[in-house]
């Protein structure tokens, strides 16, 4: 694609999430990541994962220890192939293991050239399955560790290209870009509209952070987001082709969540469980679900509901940082002081950086004073 014609390349918006700012593009370049919808909406979504790259580091190596992940792992993470949760954990353990934090600085220089087309259509046949890739990555590794640390600022803006394709689902967008026929991920759009317009207090799976804002408007289809009108036509077409999948009955309810529409989102949810009952994103939704009818001053009891289906979502996937949130913001809002604390600093323990955890820190902070004043709320 050439410069000026379409959607920033991983290159600019390298650039712009680097350290050399806007001032890195053209003028023309630099008006279309002003201007474009797409472009803006990846930008945006990176910043919480911004704040995680800034402390990974290539700096003193240490040997591995017990806990820490296989190279394929490393490799799954720069390849955009982990899941959320796993990549969350990953990039938590990179930024405290000094051996890992070379690990994947290495296996991001081998993922941050650019793909033919073979390449990209064998991605999930990940390189590090290849006994010469892993020899390469540790001579990278053993060079490295003979000369003087390389911290983060000399090779983040090159990463964050890489790692765009984990945090912020920067391959899907790159390939819809050289490619119209591709289908975005509804639910990549789902959290990419929460993002640009954060309509309540709790979090959805894998959005970025953003500052709660409902703009006037907000209750019609022409003031939704973009994303949001595309991902509501995208799953309403799979609906109709598979009525009973549980896939977009669960997409379908944090749509009509962020539509204001918690009372349809839940009858969703229900229809959802009844063929898998034991699911716990499934109980994850229906807590937020009934948390966000709890808003009705005539429905405070929901809160009982939306705690019992957070709590048990919570005992089958106890690393949620999306659920531990949802949880204490539902006890900090009945007043729970006690409780809310000691789950915001559950929270705090899945969460090592970001701005998801400075908003964390808010809260637990006010309830904290709050508790010490003795003061009531």
């Amino acid at each position: 694609m050439e410069p000026g014609t379409g959607h920033l390349t991983a290159e600019e918006i390298s650039g712009l999430i680097g350290f050399d700012g806007p001032g890195a593009l053209p003028e023309e370049r630099a008006n279309h990541a002003r201007t474009c919808d797409i472009c803006r909406r990846i930008i945006a979504m990176h910043q919480e994962e911004d704040s995680r790259l800034r402390r990974l580091a290539g700096g003193p190596r240490g040997t591995p220890g017990l806990r820490c992940p296989v190279l394929d792992e490393w490799a799954s993470l720069a390849a955009g192939l982990a899941d959320p949760q796993r990549r969350n954990e990953l990039l938590a353990h990179a930024s405290q293991c000094d051996h890992c934090g070379a690990v994947l600085h290495a296996v991001m220089e081998d993922f941050s050239e650019d793909l033919t087309g073979a390449e990209s259509q064998s991605l999930e046949a990940l390189a590090s399955a290849k006994p010469e890739w892993q020899r390469a990555v540790a001579r990278r590794m053993a060079g490295a560790s003979r000369t003087r640390p390389t911290y983060i600022r000399t090779w983040l803006p090159r990463a964050a290209a890489v790692l765009l394709a984990a945090g912020a689902g920067w391959l899907a967008w790159n390939q819809m870009a050289r490619n119209q026929r591709t289908v975005p991920d509804p639910a990549l759009q789902l959290a990419m509209a929460f993002t640009e317009q954060r309509p309540f207090d709790y979090r959805i799976p894998g959005a970025a952070h953003a500052s709660v804002r409902q703009e006037r408007g907000a209750g019609s289809s022409f003031g939704r987001p973009q994303a949001l009108r595309d991902a509501v036509s995208t799953i309403g077409a799979e609906r109709e082709k598979n009525p009973e999948a549980v896939k977009w009955l669960e997409l379908e309810a944090r749509a009509e969540m962020l539509q204001s529409d918690p009372q349809s989102a839940i009858d969703t949810l229900n229809h959802a469980l009844e063929q898998k009952p034991d699911d716990p994103d499934l109980w994850a939704d229906l807590g937020m679900a009934y948390a966000l009818r709890a808003g009705d001053p005539n429905r405070r009891a929901d809160y009982g509901q939306a705690i019992e289906f957070l709590n048990r979502s919570l005992q089958k996937k106890p690393n949620s940082p999306e659920v531990a949130f949802n949880l204490a913001l539902v006890y900090e809002k009945m007043n729970f002081n006690d409780l809310a604390i000691e789950e915001w600093q559950q929270y705090l323990n899945l969460d090592t950086a970001g701005a998801w955890r400075e908003e964390a820190q808010d809260h637990l902070a006010k309830l904290e004073q709050k508790k010490k004043s003795g003061s009531k709320p």
